[in-house]
């Protein structure tokens, strides 16, 4: 302990530092989830590449926080993890919930809606 440093004021600098060490993990447990299920068939160097290339960050930086470097993580940097991560939660949930709704829409009148289905879902892969 510094010996400048009040008891209270050592405490506060302890918890700092397990909250930064906290928000590391947790970024680089998220970047390698992300980037894993984004991007399975690549190498972790190509991985990296594109997450640096997501988030608009340097190759170097976004290597030590994926890779679990002792680094300072500044909180919009861990806000700009949490925003990437989140939006692919929000797209797969979205796709589920088509996935739903076009089961139900079939089971009640699959000849009906069958030809409808298959349109919009050429639709979707036109425009990717």
């Amino acid at each position: 302990m510094d010996p400048n440093l009040s008891e209270h004021e050592a405490k506060q600098l302890e918890n700092s530092s397990k909250d930064e060490t906290s928000m590391s993990v947790t970024a680089q447990l998220s970047l390698r989830e992300y980037a894993g299920r984004t991007w399975p068939a690549e190498s972790h160097k190509a991985r990296i590449t594109r997450l640096a290339r997501a988030l608009r960050w340097g190759h170097r930086r976004t290597r030590s926080i994926y890779n679990g470097e002792p680094v300072a993580l500044r909180a919009d940097e861990f806000a700009a993890v949490q925003t990437l991560t989140e939006a692919r939660n929000e797209y797969r949930d979205l796709q589920a919930r088509i996935a739903r709704l076009e089961a139900v829409l079939l089971h009640q009148d699959e000849d009906f809606h069958s030809d409808q289905m298959a349109a919009h879902r050429q639709g979707l892969r036109a425009g990717r």
